[in-house]
């Protein structure tokens, strides 16, 4: 079975990026282009990890990710937030809003590859009844 990760961004030339990145090391990908469609696709099937772009109209990537953690969704599944800044205050926003780790762009592919990757393991690790 193939992880489901979904990528939320509302540049269609990231998703192109990130959906290719990920389908070739072999995860299920779910492309959303605003926080709404993402909070749809959501609940429509919980992903195993979602990736959100910071700077996004309407709904940006600290409102989405606050939105995931709240009821009814209440989603545990990691999230990965991305950010074109590299602030602290913006690092310190993302993981006081529940994101698992916030990534600067652009970033270490090879990195980038292996963390979801052990993320993904941690979470669906036999035996773990805890999720990050």
């Amino acid at each position: 079975m193939a992880y489901r990760i979904l990528v939320v961004d509302d540049n269609e030339l990231n998703l192109s990026l990130m959906a290719k990145i990920l389908k070739f090391e072999g995860y299920q990908v779910t492309l959303a282009r605003s926080g709404q469609e993402a909070i749809q696709s959501v609940q429509s099937g919980m992903p195993d990890l979602a990736i959100l772009d910071v700077m996004m109209p309407d709904m940006d990537g600290f409102d989405l990710c606050g939105k995931l953690r709240q009821p009814p969704l209440k989603a545990q599944i990691p999230i990965i937030m991305l950010t074109a800044m590299n602030s602290a205050p913006e690092k310190q926003k993302a993981l006081g809003c529940g994101a698992n780790e916030i990534w600067s762009k652009p970033f270490d592919l090879e990195l980038f590859r292996r963390r979801i990757s052990e993320l993904l393991s941690l979470t669906h690790s036999p035996g773990n009844t805890a999720r990050l």
